[in-house]
């Protein structure tokens, strides 16, 4: 009896080695498998309600590019193709997450909108993005840091749980128990600021740490309160005591070492404003 059985078992030993040494020759055609480790990530799926939240969040629009760095299964790409009708490019280096990616867009209809790239992370083109979607391990993130900061002005980051190192994120949000967080690159605005609005003129130190913003104001040698400094972006807004001694919101856009928008008082009509970096 014992000789019976230990035919199939050693048969069935032999074939599980044959389909194993298969699926090493052949990575795309191996299951996918949470816990799946990667260079710079484990795999583990968003939950949906996060993924739309998440691109919610970072207000997406069929005009951006979507880049998920680490796209895993492809199910942020997707979701931003269909739900938000948005193009979308997943990085990803597992062959056969790549192919699960691919006949899922397949089977959803968007895979004119989705295209997924076998490539190092850290390697990919993200300077068309508009938004970038990531769920790495913090150390990858930490990586990844200075090469996004270094994106134009207003490309939306959001990422599954972890943080960009020290720097805080403009929203974040928690959905079934998981978070989700959002980061607006900003503007470099460091310096002084020369601020011309009709007939007055007052300068602007500011400091900044990410979007952050210290400022310090000055008219002729004399002190000029400036508070309600924000960034968001390439949109700065704050809030100046003109000569009289009114409050004035100004809120406006940066363009490289030039600023413009409009300030307004209470109860009279808006007035345009610029300012020029010294």
């Amino acid at each position: 009896m014992k000789r019976i059985f230990a035919i199939p078992a050693l048969t069935l030993l032999l074939c599980a080695g044959v389909v194993q040494a298969q699926a090493n020759q052949n990575p795309a055609a191996a299951a996918p498998q949470i816990g799946q480790v990667s260079k710079d990530s484990v795999w583990v799926p968003t939950p949906e309600r996060l993924i739309r939240r998440m691109l919610q969040m970072a207000d997406t629009t069929r005009d951006d590019l979507v880049i998920d760095l680490g796209s895993g299964d492809g199910r942020m790409p997707i979701y931003a193709a269909r739900h938000f009708g948005a193009r979308a490019i997943g990085v990803e280096l597992e062959a056969n997450l790549i192919r699960v990616s691919i006949e899922s867009a397949r089977a959803q209809g968007v895979s004119q909108l989705t295209e997924f790239i076998a490539q190092d992370l850290f390697e990919a083109d993200i300077s068309k993005a508009g938004v970038i979607a990531l769920y790495l391990s913090p150390g990858a993130m930490a990586r990844l840091k200075p090469r996004l900061l270094a994106q134009r002005p207003g490309l939306r980051v959001v990422s599954h749980q972890f943080l960009l190192d020290d720097w805080e994120p403009d929203e974040s949000i928690r959905v079934e128990g998981r978070n989700g967080h959002l980061w607006v690159v900003p503007a470099d605005v460091r310096g002084t600021w020369k601020v011309s609005l009709a007939g007055d003129e007052f300068s602007v130190r500011i400091d900044q740490k990410y979007q952050a913003l210290t400022t310090l104001g000055d008219r002729a040698g004399r002190p000029v309160n400036v508070i309600g400094s924000r960034l968001r972006g390439a949109e700065i807004g704050f809030t100046a005591f003109d000569r009289d001694g009114h409050s004035r919101r100004f809120e406006g856009k940066v363009e490289g070492s030039r600023m413009a928008g409009e300030s307004r008082l209470d109860g009279a009509a808006p007035v345009r404003w610029t300012a020029v970096r010294q």
